[in-house]
């Protein structure tokens, strides 16, 4: 869609959308890739097992799984409009999921694979969701939601051990791979996205096909006018969140290229994953980046073509490492749910500025406005919101029932940050800082409160407080219940429970067993936890911070 060029005016310049009325997402990155003279051989997905072992599909068997697929939740009554969970790993199943649910013009809820059953539940509920097609790994935290959701009717969990009509594969040897894909409207939903951290009760967002091509001049931008010759691409990122589909898997199937992928999340592994495969793409969120660039110089460090980080800002050292470590500049995409990819840089072919993402994509408009949605002048702070229109913004926010429009009186959508445009048409956006009683681990918040309660809800603990630790680490301390005793095994129990009730990224990284919690004026005094005396007889080092 965005056409190679040597300066950023002239890529805005050149650039035309091209959106049709009708279009359905799924057969624009699957179906159209086996049709009209395209070869539908071509591998689409490979994927790498954590044994080593390698699987390669092409666009044809995707076309048929996810035909299969769709004949089959056709057969257990889901009709178009119909919301179906989706959770998976990195995987074939996850990407079959997806397509088949598009294809049949129902709307899919991805949903990522740690989060607990608390979080998991409440989507469940607030979306409606008929289908559920999930991962072995959360079928049962699935089956511990459902008695709060009376409207799913039918899951199907990715068991092979276990064959039988709920078994998705079991489904699929049955099934026909004859399946006509929907005619959507451009505006017809297609996905309802959730948070990937599991605070509180979120509003869904809701998208529509058309989320792709809206999204894609940024992406193309900085990617270094993704695609070029030879391009594979890879992330690390969650598969199940809006930025990796939308950003990442979905524009490179659009342009028929090669997707890597691989459960497998150590850094080590995942660098010499890329060189193994010829990746020359890659969208790395700033979290993978640090854990990516805090390996030794030892490890062989693979070359890129193009890599593009973010929402989340980089500072200068992350990015400089990162630069170094992947012999690539690192360009960055912002923006938000609400109004996809807006902004994006490309140090080929403008100057980057130090804490501002970049200028708008080629064919986007991005300004600050005030509350009623008019813009304001260069250098004014207001709200950051794409203008009326775009492709790439939301059509509005999930009530439970249906949608709502969450832009301003004037069309305008805010994309929930406050910040500035200069006169060169960069975009300053302000750093939200976190609330009062939340912790940011792996860039995504959690509610100290939220870990409490689910440690109090083990029979073995009377009390729970959780802290922030000066390295950023969550740590927590608790009362036990009479006739308990703190042991290790305790402990490890209790940080399963936590991933199991809230999930992974919750689990406070160390535990420490209190006769009692401190209080304060406004309730427990995190201060005098964090700075309780070394524990110079624990084991562990890093325990001895108490």
């Amino acid at each position: 869609m965005l056409k190679a060029a040597r300066s950023y005016e002239e890529a805005c310049r050149t650039f035309r959308w091209r959106v049709p009325a009708l279009y359905n997402l799924a057969f624009d990155v699957c179906d159209r890739q086996t049709m009209a003279g395209a070869d539908g051989h071509r591998t689409a997905l490979t994927v790498e097992a954590a044994d080593g072992s390698v699987e390669r599909v092409t666009f044809h068997m995707l076309r048929l799984l996810s035909n299969r697929l769709a004949n089959v939740l056709a057969g257990r009554g889901i009709a178009p409009g119909d919301r179906v969970l989706i959770s998976f790993a990195p995987s074939i199943e996850a990407v079959i999921a997806i397509l088949a649910v598009l294809k049949m013009g129902a709307v899919a809820v991805p949903v990522p694979t740690g989060l607990g059953d608390v979080p998991l539940g409440w989507r469940l509920t607030d979306s409606g969701a008929r289908a559920a097609v999930v991962a072995q790994s959360v079928a049962a935290r699935l089956q511990a939601a459902r008695s709060g959701a009376p409207a799913l009717e039918v899951v199907l969990t990715a068991d092979e051990s276990a064959p039988g009509p709920d078994e998705l594969w079991h489904s699929l040897s049955a099934a026909a791979d004859s399946f006509a894909p929907e005619v959507t409207q451009a505006d017809a939903p297609a996905f309802l996205f959730y948070p990937q951290d599991g605070m509180g009760k979120p509003a869904g967002v809701l998208h529509a096909h058309r989320v792709l091509p809206g999204n894609l001049p940024a992406v193309e931008f900085a990617l270094g006018f993704f695609p070029q010759s030879g391009d594979i691409f890879w992330t690390p990122a969650e598969w199940m969140s809006f930025e990796t589909l939308v950003w990442g898997l979905l524009p490179s199937w659009h342009h028929g290229v090669t997707v890597v992928a691989t459960p497998d999340t150590d850094p080590a592994r995942q660098l010499a994953l890329i060189g193994r495969h010829g990746v020359r793409a890659a969208w790395i969120p700033p979290a993978h980046l640090r854990r990516l660039t805090a390996i030794g110089d030892a490890t062989p460090s693979p070359s890129l073509r193009a890599l593009a980080s973010g929402p989340q800002p980089l500072d200068a050292a992350l990015r400089q490492r990162a630069a170094t470590r992947f012999a690539t500049p690192v360009n960055e995409i912002w923006g938000s749910v609400l109004t996809g990819a807006t902004t994006a840089n490309n140090e080929a072919v403008m100057e980057r500025l130090e804490g501002s993402p970049g200028r708008a994509a080629p064919g986007v408009t991005v300004e600050a406005v005030d509350n009623a949605g008019h813009p304001l002048p260069a250098g004014e702070r207001g709200m950051l919101a794409a203008a009326p229109g775009a492709y790439g913004s939301c059509l509005g926010g999930w009530t439970g029932q249906g949608w709502v429009s969450c832009a301003l009186p004037s069309g305008w959508q805010p994309d929930g940050d406050i910040g500035t445009r200069d006169l060169d048409g960069y975009l300053w956006p302000e750093a939200t800082p976190a609330e009062d009683g939340t912790a940011v681990i792996d860039d995504l918040p959690v509610a100290l409160a939220e870990v409490e309660a689910a440690l109090i809800w083990h029979p073995g603990i009377n009390a729970a407080a959780v802290a922030i630790m000066p390295n950023g680490d969550l740590k927590a301390f608790v009362v036990l219940a009479p006739g308990h005793s703190g042991d290790v095994e305790l402990a490890r129990r209790l940080q399963d429970f936590v991933a199991t009730r809230r999930g992974r990224h919750e689990v406070p990284r160390r535990i420490e067993f209190v006769d009692s919690l401190p209080s304060g004026p406004d309730g427990i005094d995190r201060g005098s936890l964090i700075n309780r005396p070394l524990r110079v007889d624990a084991p562990d080092p890093e325990e001895r911070w108490g």
